[in-house]
């Protein structure tokens, strides 16, 4: 999650109450999350520290781009980091629903037995292996466990990779996948004063102009096998979908939203309710991230 002021935060979720089905629901679960994220980075002001610090050349960088190569930057995390962070975030969760409290607890345990078999540094594999360990162990469902863990880990690559993200011309990647870290995208937007589709890396937080007609996901432009939906009187969120691959990715209209400077990632939590539409029109996310529950329906 782009690390900003609170104020762009509070007017985001003042924005998601209008746009979106269902948010009152996962707003304490939003605010409660937003604010352990930024009451995080807050105490920990070395923020460099928490990723292996990755040194960019512009111009190779730029040359593979043009070639149609992501740079697949994967810098290994500061272990302790991610799982203060992401015992954090579930402590946060509890305060909204104590329910979840004898899962949190096994969580803790999890997190400390993988604190002590594990370096300082850990890769990214390493993570979604531990977020596979909760969820076959029945710690977390997997929807929990995405979002847990997406939160965490994208707070911190976003965050930590900012400055080299913003140094890099974007508009010369026109993947489907992210160009800086590789990683398949979850959703994006119409850009508001041209319209353009821009994507965004849940990881990372990096934007790249993605052709209107294609899918980012198996590389399809046939027209009559792409399309998108959305809820009856919200149309601010469209699920663009995939026939070729049944693959989905949501797309946030900022043409109706006045202005760019808009937190997707907390659009994208406000909108679950997209999710799970898609899935019960028999798609799947492209991006591999199951955010809504198995059996959950649209009401």
């Amino acid at each position: 999650m782009e690390q900003s002021g609170p104020q762009l935060y509070q007017e985001e979720l003042k924005r998601c109450r209008k746009l979106y089905h269902g948010f009152k629901e996962i707003e304490p679960f939003l605010e409660e999350i937003i604010s352990e994220v930024l009451s995080f980075f807050n105490e920990h002001e070395a923020k460099e520290e928490m990723l292996e610090k990755d040194i960019v050349d512009k111009k190779k960088a730029h040359s593979h781009w043009r070639k149609g190569r992501s740079l697949a930057i994967r810098p290994r995390i500061r272990t302790h980091s991610f799982l203060e962070l992401l015992q954090r975030l579930g402590e946060a969760l509890i305060r909204v629903n104590p329910r979840l409290e004898p899962a949190m607890e096994e969580l803790k345990n999890l997190l400390e037995d993988f604190r002590e078999n594990n370096p300082e540094k850990v890769d990214r594999d390493q993570v979604f292996k531990l977020q596979d360990l909760m969820v076959e162990k029945g710690v977390l469902e997997k929807d929990m466990a995405t979002l847990l863990f997406s939160v965490a880990l994208g707070s911190i690559f976003s965050c930590n990779l900012e400055k080299i993200r913003e140094g890099l011309r974007t508009d010369l990647w026109e993947g489907g996948n992210c160009g800086l870290c590789g990683e398949k995208p979850h959703y994006g937007m119409l850009r508001s004063e041209d319209g353009a589709k821009v994507l965004e890396c849940w990881l990372c937080g990096t934007r790249w102009v993605h052709t209107r007609i294609k899918c980012p996901f198996c590389a399809n432009t046939q027209q009559e096998e792409l399309g998108f939906f959305s809820l009856e009187d919200k149309s601010s969120c469209r699920v663009h979908f995939c026939r070729e691959c049944s693959s989905y990715y949501k797309i946030i209209d900022a043409r109706q939203i006045a202005g760019n400077r808009i937190v997707l990632p907390i659009h994208n939590l406000a909108s679950l309710t997209h999710d799970v539409l898609a899935r019960e029109e028999g798609f799947s996310p492209g991006s591999g991230l199951h955010w809504v529950p198995e059996g959950e329906e649209v009401n």
